[in-house]
């Protein structure tokens, strides 16, 4: 298949948010390795179709700032492949666990981290996309009502300001303080982006209804690469340069 064919079946893509968009993505900027033009429209194409998926702009990125996008696109895979995200929460949460872990979103690290974790109780509200296979179902009433004693929120994308996280993010959030519960976003590899990516990145999603942008101080802490961080710590180290290309 060509490059700008595979574009056409990555623009189909059902879940913006699935690692395998990011690694089939990186696969195909690496065919762009001799055609720098076809690299900057193929980049522009992928973050016009799935512009929620903070990693598919931290790829991009990479790729068009590096002195060859296939091995930037390789590496950038390696490091999705390599996040040690799900054993930084893991670690970081208590053990033995005492109340059960609501979860928004993060399908994939939550998984991950309830294969290091079986002990967890995880419960993930309805609604938010694909529910994580480890976790039960429950709505936010009922998994509210279960005294968590933590409550993740996925993030698709993290900036010096502001994340873009699941719509109802800032209720929950809310309602957990009631609890009380601290609530953590959770920030694997690839979702933490400059100022000016993030800024562009946000208004481009319009009225995207299944996502919220939110201030930092809706969480308590983010974890990511480097485990629990104060938000805007973990904000201002950004793995990826701004490309010009992306921001017009």
């Amino acid at each position: 298949m060509q490059p700008f064919e595979r574009l056409r079946h990555l623009a189909r893509w059902a879940d913006t948010d699935d690692t395998d968009l990011v690694e089939e993505a990186a696969d195909c900027l690496g065919g762009f390795r001799d055609d720098p033009a076809g690299l900057v429209v193929a980049c522009r194409r992928l973050v016009a179709h799935h512009p929620v998926n903070g990693r598919l702009w931290w790829l991009c990125a990479r790729a068009l700032c590096a002195p060859d996008p296939a091995d930037a696109a390789a590496e950038a895979c390696r490091l999705l492949r390599t996040d040690p995200t799900p054993t930084r929460l893991a670690e970081a949460l208590p053990f033995p666990p005492e109340d059960p872990v609501l979860v928004l979103g993060a399908a994939e690290v939550v998984e991950a981290t309830g294969a290091i974790r079986p002990d967890l109780h995880l419960l993930a509200v309805r609604g938010c996309g694909r529910p994580a296979r480890v976790a039960r179902p429950v709505s936010e009433a009922e998994g509210l009502a279960s005294s968590p004693g933590h409550v993740l929120v996925g993030v698709h994308a993290l900036g010096p300001d502001g994340a873009v996280v699941p719509a109802g993010a800032v209720g929950l959030a809310r309602a957990a303080r009631e609890v009380p519960a601290p609530v953590w976003f959770v920030a694997g590899a690839g979702r933490t982006l400059p100022a000016r990516l993030f800024d562009v990145l946000g208004a481009r999603l319009g009225d995207e209804p299944a996502v919220d942008v939110v201030p930092l101080d809706v969480a308590d802490r983010v974890v990511g690469p480097k485990g629990p961080q104060h938000p805007r710590d973990a904000a201002r180290r950004p793995d990826c340069p701004v490309a010009p290309e992306l921001l017009r």
